[in-house]
């Protein structure tokens, strides 16, 4: 499938860049003006959040998600990006998708997601293969192939793990263990790749799908806030770690308080 790019859909808010803002939208801050982002996983909730933040800041954007109708959602939403159809579990969408991105300053690993809640017994040697393909080596493989254009440009790398990898709570044991093995790859990459920062946001309990009003409230009780986040205060997040050249092997915690360990 091609990419969808602006003149494919309809309903984008127009730049106006002699003023430096939207249309339609709040000031736009131009500090990543000339930089190019890929998020992957970034057509809805906080990958979509974080497209829309770097979007903000001036930078050009390229999301991939596995599903047209919201990458075109978000298109509309957003303003004048670059989506593309790629699920990042495989080799070939992967491949295609790195035909499209040309030049790279900033990789947001985002994609991932929990398949089930089921206890250690019940998850089958398949779920947990599945849940490190989704999570884990997703990453692996986007990276791999987002090196090359990161050397060029001395950029910069934003893996969105949870606080799950931190210290595990009833998320599932393939979950837990894919996202700590997320946060020590992290660290692991800041050393072997320098001067490429790579950093991990590590988000708490953020409602972006259909959550039930006990899950909600079970969530925020873990935390100090006693509220589930927002996607757009873990994209805050990713956006510190976008901008911040001295921070680098970091793991941020964006968890309302919930873990309050390294």
């Amino acid at each position: 499938m091609l990419p969808i790019e602006r003149s494919d859909v309809t309903g984008f808010r127009r730049i106006d860049t002699s003023a430096g803002r939207q249309e339609n939208g709040p000031p736009m801050d131009n500090t990543l003006a000339g930089k190019t982002a890929l998020v992957t996983g970034g057509s809805r909730g906080i990958g979509r959040a974080i497209a829309r933040g770097l979007y903000g800041a001036g930078a050009r954007v390229i999301i991939c998600g596995r599903e047209a109708k919201t990458l075109i959602a978000a298109a509309k939403e957003i303003g004048e990006i670059i989506c593309v159809p790629a699920d990042v579990r495989r080799e070939k969408d992967v491949k295609r998708l790195f035909k499209v991105v040309d030049r790279l300053d900033i990789l947001v690993n985002n994609a991932g997601g929990m398949e089930h809640f089921g206890t250690f017994e019940e998850t089958s040697l398949e779920a947990w293969r599945s849940t490190f393909d989704l999570n884990l080596f997703s990453v692996v493989s986007v990276t791999r192939a987002a090196l090359p254009l990161l050397r060029k440009s001395r950029g910069c790398i934003v893996n969105i793990a949870s606080d799950v990898g931190r210290r595990p709570f009833s998320m599932g044991p393939d979950y837990c263990a894919a996202k700590a093995a997320l946060v020590n790859l992290t660290r692991y990459l800041a050393a072997e790749l320098a001067p490429i920062r790579v950093n991990a946001v590590c988000p708490g309990p953020v409602v972006t799908g259909p959550w039930g009003a006990a899950s909600i409230r079970k969530a925020a009780a873990r935390t100090l806030a006693k509220r589930t986040g927002t996607p757009e205060e873990v994209a805050a997040a990713v956006m510190l770690a976008v901008r911040n050249g001295y921070l680098n092997g970091a793991v941020c915690g964006v968890d309302g308080g919930a873990v309050r360990t390294p």
